[in-house]
């Protein structure tokens, strides 16, 4: 990547909590942690440029992105 542009895949995370799987609700966690979660997932998984953030809650959307 660097100063190449690059045309790989985005990955979603969507960070929830539930007590029943029915329902749930997204949740935020530290800027520092969403940094390095970010910085992880493009450095060690191959094929990926981008992490976006997924703030849906369920329902409507399903805690599985399908």
């Amino acid at each position: 990547m660097g100063d190449q542009r690059t045309y790989e895949n985005a990955c979603v995370v969507r960070i929830v909590s539930s007590t029943d799987a029915t329902t749930a609700e997204w949740e935020l966690l530290p800027v520092d942690v969403l940094r390095r979660i970010s910085n992880r997932i493009i450095n060690d998984a191959r094929g990926l440029n981008r992490v976006c953030l997924d703030i849906s809650s369920k329902p409507p959307a399903t805690i599985v992105w399908e």
